[in-house]
């Protein structure tokens, strides 16, 4: 997966373990060691891919407990920034649990939310996770399937608006759900323009990566006539 991702232009990766339930030893010390022998065997393959240790986030009743507690693993252990997502198929209301982060000096990071119907059809949700300080992280499989066009017409109309902050391979293996960002880079700059696709897919990265702060203007407003075109 990692000499995918370098052969496909990625330069630095945040490992994102699952942190849930389901996966119960998936806790900051094993996914630290783990992260550690990763890059051992990176460099020993020659693949100078800069990995960073992280977690995907289930959003629960004791999440905000645990991160208090450090049984949780922020974007590459920075402590600034956490990578959250939705129970499957369940949409929960997260403006309190957005503020309670903010709150605490820990941006939260909303994976692949194109998923939920609620928030894809709903401006106003959306637009106010994002003044209460969440980032949107959108999985680059959704930006560049050609199939479900209402998904490409929503995605598309969310970049115009400035709804999209950064995006994710969501790789899972070599071969299902592999790793490859720059199919999703190409679509987004034929869409807004390589500026957007630089800050989208580089920029907002990086600076995630390295725990720096971002300034994220509100979203456009919306409106039924740009998403018929869009």
């Amino acid at each position: 997966m990692c000499q995918k991702a370098w052969d496909d232009g990625t330069r630095a990766i945040a490992a994102t373990s699952h942190q849930n339930p389901s996966w119960p030893d998936a806790t900051p010390n094993a996914i630290h060691h783990a992260t550690r022998e990763l890059r051992r065997r990176l460099h020993d393959h020659g693949i100078p891919l800069a990995v960073y240790p992280t977690a995907e986030v289930m959003v629960g009743p004791d999440t905000e407990a645990d991160l208090r507690a450090g049984r949780l693993v922020t974007v590459s252990d920075q402590g600034c920034y956490v990578l959250i997502e939705l129970p499957t198929g369940l949409y929960l209301d997260l403006r309190d649990f957005v503020t309670n982060l903010v709150t605490l000096g820990v941006r939260p990071i909303l994976a692949h939310p194109e998923r939920h119907p609620e928030l894809l059809r709903s401006h106003s949700t959306i637009d106010e996770l994002i003044i209460r300080g969440c980032l949107v992280q959108v999985s680059a499989r959704s930006i560049t399937q050609r199939r479900d066009l209402l998904l490409t017409a929503a995605l598309k109309a969310w970049v115009k608006r400035g709804v999209v902050h950064l995006i994710g391979s969501d790789g899972h293996s070599p071969t299902n759900r592999p790793p490859g960002i720059f199919s999703a880079y190409q679509r987004l700059a034929h869409w807004s323009g390589w500026g957007v696709a630089d800050r989208i897919c580089s920029t907002n990265g990086m600076a995630v990566l390295e725990g720096l702060p971002l300034d994220i203007p509100r979203p456009l407003p919306a409106s039924w006539g740009s998403f018929l075109r869009s």
